[in-house]
């Protein structure tokens, strides 16, 4: 493999200065984080809310044939990525013209509006609320692992950007056991609008720390150097890392981001969209990072976790696991495996061994088990709800072992190499795009999985099993190692065709800084080699 460093060398912080890794760094990455509490508590709760009785009966779906209920469970359930789709397209100008700190502060309490008319027993409110929850989680799963890396060292930019993705994780697994422990309720009470308000309500408590929180926080020096604030950017910078300005340290991270912004700018430092999305369609480069980025989340969606996630009770039963409360149980269970192997991952392995060798590993888990499921329920004469066999047993444990290899691979990598990977002038634009087209995706598959679990059968799970297996082969070509790389690097790293990645995947040294000048890569007579082309200033990167 192209490259000089071993995949399971020591973290590089071990070389950082001390002051970089302060309380102000803690407090940045706890805030911004817990941005992704409201996601993984809609991922969790609404699943089991859908099977509560009070819920079904609150909203009509007891008055409703088994066809139109899937339907209305499709849409109460989608509602929420309908709305992502549009948050993820609005982040992007509110992120480069308000800057990340306003712009996360705003969809902090939109989405406490949309989580409050969730509490209202009327169908339409439901539907908007949950609209305008999405539309606030869809623009923070852009604004806040894009703020995250941009204010993080390199040698932990990897765990810092995934502890928004553990916040997703531990809500989730929060969430299944606030279900089930509501489930647990004397019936006169679980049978009650207070069951599924409990359930609902609980995610306004990390949004409004948010909120609050947000406003001790500092603007990302990246950002404010874009907007040609350079004092401002360094001041904010000598912040963040508690070292003045003429340490090496801030000298070095201040220079790149500002050779990259000249780079990309020039002298005129504003954010003139026609000239964004220009840079973003003209330049191969950046094509080549946009390509990614929508492939990760394409494949990431493939791999049915929506399915599990917004259906697990229903999914547990189709296999044997009684409904009710022991169905709400063995997903309180799922939820603390996949919990347990995303701190395992954010603490030791994102990076100390990266982002590519976790998604390979975790994918094919996650492909095994898909097709096991397939397979056992084509085969194993399964009765949903009748009680689990040693084949539903075995199933259960694939289950779980689906949770370990997403939480290892699918579930942070495309959110950290997305934040990663881009410019810093088009970064918003290229995450909000790409963020657009993940909660698309999610809306598509959230509203169909009812009906392809009540049509297809076991070919729900064989059709996810082989996407992500394919998945696979497809990012083992074409996803580079960007661990211990400086976000200004990605330039000379995207220099290189996709299909050739694999042959490049692992840094070098020299390759984890910008260069201020970029290789150009040729081929001739059957091999590569390097010629160097001068940066001017002004030049579309």
């Amino acid at each position: 493999m192209g490259g000089g460093t071993s995949i399971w060398a020591s973290p590089d912080y071990k070389k950082d200065p001390r002051e970089i890794f302060n309380k102000r760094l803690l407090l940045l990455a706890l805030t911004t984080a817990c941005a992704g509490c409201a996601y993984g508590f809609d991922q969790g709760n609404i699943g089991g809310v859908l099977t509560f009785p009070a819920f079904r009966s609150t909203f009509g779906y007891d008055e409703l044939s088994a066809q139109a209920a899937d339907e209305r469970e499709g849409v109460v359930a989608g509602m929420l990525s309908a709305g992502g789709a549009g948050g993820a397209l609005i982040a992007a100008p509110l992120a480069d013209f308000l800057g990340r700190k306003y712009a996360i502060a705003i969809m902090s309490t939109v989405f406490i509006i949309g989580a409050a008319l969730q509490e209202v027993p009327i169908l339409d409110a439901m539907y908007v609320g949950r609209f305008l929850a999405g539309l606030a989680i869809g623009a923070t799963s852009m604004l806040s692992p894009q703020f995250l890396a941009e204010n993080s060292p390199k040698s932990i930019r990897g765990t810092l950007t995934t502890s928004y993705n553990l916040m997703i994780i531990m809500a989730l697994a929060l969430a299944f056991w606030i279900n089930y422990g509501i489930s647990r309720w004397p019936e006169e009470q679980f049978k009650t609008n207070r069951s599924w308000q409990l359930s609902l309500g609980i995610q306004m408590i990390p949004a409004g720390f948010v909120m609050i929180s947000i406003w001790f926080l500092l603007e990302t020096p990246r950002a404010l150097i874009a907007r040609g604030k350079d004092e401002e950017g360094l001041k904010n910078l000598c912040k963040l890392r508690q070292l003045p300005a003429e340490h090496p340290y801030v000298q070095q991270e201040y220079n790149e981001i500002v050779a990259q912004t000249e780079s990309e700018q020039g002298s005129a430092r504003s954010f003139n969209y026609i000239a964004v999305f220009k840079s973003l369609a003209g330049s191969a480069t950046n094509r080549r990072r946009f390509l990614l980025s929508m492939l990760l989340f394409l494949f990431q969606k493939l791999t049915g976790t929506d399915a599990l996630n917004y259906f697990a009770p229903q999914i547990f039963t189709m296999i044997g696991v009684p409904a009710g409360s022991s169905s709400l149980l063995t997903v309180g269970v799922y939820g603390i495996v996949k919990l347990t192997a995303t701190i395992i991952y954010v603490s030791f392995i994102v990076d100390r061994v990266g982002r590519r060798i976790p998604l390979l590993v975790g994918g094919t888990i996650q492909g095994c088990a898909m097709l096991y499921m397939g397979l056992y329920l084509r085969f194993g004469n399964v009765e949903a709800g009748a009680g689990t066999n040693a084949g539903g047993i075995v199933g259960i444990i694939f289950i779980q072992l689906y949770a370990i290899g997403w939480s290892f691979g699918y579930s942070v990598a495309p959110y950290v190499v997305t934040a990663e990977i881009f410019p810093t002038r088009i970064r918003s634009v290229g995450m909000s795009l790409c963020f657009c087209f993940k909660w698309l995706v999610t809306y598509g598959i959230t509203s169909a999985v009812p009906h392809m679990m009540r049509n297809l059968g076991y070919g729900t799970f064989l059709f996810f099993g082989c996407s992500t297996l394919f998945g696979v082969c497809v990012f083992y070509v074409i996803l580079p190692e960007l661990k211990g790389r400086s976000l200004e690097s990605m330039d000379d790293l995207f220099e290189r065709p996709l299909y050739k990645m694999w042959k490049h995947a692992y840094p070098t040294e020299e390759e984890k800084v910008y260069h201020t000048t970029n290789p150009v890569f040729e081929e001739k007579e059957g091999f590569e080699h390097v010629t160097n082309v001068e940066t001017r200033k002004g030049a579309d990167v």
